[in-house]
């Protein structure tokens, strides 16, 4: 039976570092199984494992910072998104609690949310508001008028 190469390793080390991406490593383990294949390249051309790992460190320090902060960001929707769940929707008015640690929230569809409010004066508990957006778990609540509560 013939062994691998070193190309061969450094091959295969880059497919997992490729396959790990997929946990959501936000690019590096891509970034780095890319750069492994500098080590094949490297392995190939019959170069000594110090300069297989020189190649590696060298394409790792040029392609991680390019990954992180030129393509995820690309890749990444342009629009933030959010759910609240079934029954919310944008629009929809809700009574203000006050949630865990003192802070003011709205409980929708039986789930307690934090809340950040478009105005100057914090609602207090008990205050009715409408749902603007969510952004991750907190929802932005405006203030509503007595008059259209009733």
């Amino acid at each position: 039976m013939v062994g691998l190469a070193a190309w061969h390793i450094w091959v295969i080390l880059a497919l997992i570092l490729a396959g790990l991406e997929l946990l959501g490593a936000q690019f590096v383990l891509l970034a780095l199984g890319v750069s492994a294949l500098g080590g094949a390249l490297a392995a190939g051309l019959g170069a000594g494992l110090n300069l297989q790992l020189i190649s590696v460190a060298i394409t790792a320090l040029v392609l991680v910072p390019l990954f992180v902060r030129k393509i995820h960001p690309y890749l990444l929707p342009k629009t933030p998104y959010g759910t609240l769940g079934s029954g919310a929707e944008t629009g929809q008015l809700a009574k203000v609690i006050i949630g865990n640690g003192g802070k003011p929230a709205v409980r929708v569809s039986g789930n307690e949310y934090p809340l950040r409010w478009e105005g100057e004066t914090p609602p207090a508990a008990g205050d009715t508001v409408r749902l603007v957006s969510v952004e991750g778990i907190t929802v932005c609540v405006e203030p509503v008028s007595k008059e259209s509560v009733e």
